[in-house]
């Protein structure tokens, strides 16, 4: 009877990867202001996991260039379930929790550069966003534009520009 359960339990797991698809989640920062409609327009038909595979966005699609890749992952996830995962690189930590429903992802991403040690100092930055998750399509869960003001430098001369930032959170899910 033990050895049937066994049997049982380790057909059920390889049935649950079979099924499973493949979520790709990246945080990708644009120098410009863009809109969660352009970028869903220029995002059709791209492969999210194919752009985000270096630090700038890499395609031919003039609206998606020069993107800077602040987060990039893939993970097995089913529909219908919950996900979590947490990635150390060097000095970086992201955690990234969320759900994938039937139609829709909600997803939480947590960036966090240092350690909590010591004197260390550390910066935590959070991306949250949900959204209808068609498959096989990317699809921006979030987006988040900051303008502000910096100091430049020219010639010994400094002058104060504005800046703005677009901040995008995008899932892409392949069965």
């Amino acid at each position: 009877m033990r050895m049937f359960l066994f049997g049982l339990l380790a057909f059920t797991a390889s049935l649950a990867n079979v099924s499973a698809g493949r979520l790709d989640i990246a945080v990708i920062q644009f120098p410009e202001t863009k809109t969660p409609e352009e970028l869903n327009a220029a995002l059709a038909g791209q492969s999210l996991f194919e752009i985000t595979n270096a630090n700038r966005t890499m395609t031919k699609e003039s609206y998606l260039k020069g993107g800077y890749v602040l987060f990039a992952q893939s993970l097995t996830v089913n529909r219908g379930s919950a996900f979590s995962s947490a990635t150390r690189i060097k000095n970086e930590r992201a955690d990234v929790q969320g759900t994938l429903s039937a139609n829709t992802l909600s997803l939480s991403i947590e960036l966090m550069e240092g350690v909590k040690a010591g004197l260390r100092s550390f910066q935590n930055k959070l991306y949250s966003g949900s959204a209808a998750l068609p498959s096989g399509s990317p699809n921006v869960l979030s987006i988040r534009t900051i303008r502000g003001k910096a100091p430049k430098v020219n010639k010994g001369i400094a002058k104060m520009e504005t800046y703005e930032l677009t901040t995008a959170t995008i899932a892409q899910y392949t069965p």
